[in-house]
């Protein structure tokens, strides 16, 4: 099984094969992109819920920034954005595709955060944490410690997780455990469904697809309920906050 640094292990390509992929391709690697771009306009919308939570007026962080899709979502809506990455051939990507706006780029060992502790107004991530969870060596609970950290009293991290066949309580409790309070959950996206097989259908033009998938986000958003116990694979949005100080 092919990893980075012994965490965020996946199948097939490594991350740093993936890299040279660019674009979408890196981070959703698909049969076709259409599929690429039906998963993309879920994340979108995931990100555009996100905006309330991520001030403007302070740094966010995007965590797992890959090839820096949502680093550079974040900074076209006037945030001030690190992107973290603990693949270099990622990060060089992102450092080419942001190189304008207000992104900047560290690479990390894919825990420990270059920042002091309560200096971080929001935090990202998208696609990621699950590679730090269902793993031999897994590393979501000092993910989670190293978060709660770097972010302000009052501030939220916001993850969308993709791919993941387990009850949402399943991610929970590293982040309650490290002191966050859980806001929000809902389920973005249940693979297979027939939803999504009428919004990706063949007929429907391709410049149509993310705003199809948004679409279908959105539904699932509002309707769907999170604990429902239904087996197959799914998308979430979490919604953590470190407390705000006591007056």
């Amino acid at each position: 099984m092919p990893d980075e640094k012994s965490l965020f292990q996946t199948t097939g390509p490594s991350w740093s094969e993936r890299a040279s992929l660019g674009g979408l391709q890196a981070i959703l690697t698909q049969p076709n992109m259409r599929r690429a771009w039906f998963l993309h306009g879920m994340n979108t919308f995931a990100a555009a819920r996100a905006l309330k939570y991520l001030p403007r007026d302070g740094t966010v962080i995007d965590f797992g920034c890959g090839t820096g899709r949502f680093s550079r979502f974040f900074a076209a809506r006037q945030r001030r954005v690190l992107g973290t990455e603990v693949t270099p051939e990622m990060l060089e990507q992102a450092k080419k595709e942001c190189a304008e706006g207000l992104c900047e780029f560290a690479l990390t060992d894919g825990v420990s955060l270059p920042c002091a502790s309560a200096s971080i107004d929001g935090i990202w991530c998208c696609s990621v944490l699950r590679y730090s969870l269902f793993v031999p060596n897994p590393a979501y609970d000092s993910i989670a410690k190293e978060m709660f950290r770097v972010l302000r009293p009052g501030a939220y991290f916001v993850n969308c997780e993709m791919y993941v066949d387990v009850p949402p309580e399943t991610f929970l409790q590293g982040f309650e455990d490290a002191g966050f309070e859980t806001r929000n959950i809902h389920v973005l996206h249940r693979y297979g469904r027939r939803l999504e097989r009428t919004l990706s259908h063949k007929l429907i033009p391709d410049r149509w697809i993310t705003r199809a998938a948004s679409l279908s986000a959105f539904v699932r958003y509002i309707l769907d309920n999170p604990r429902r116990r239904v087996g197959g694979l799914r998308d979430y949005l979490f919604v953590w906050q470190k407390p705000a100080l006591r007056k």
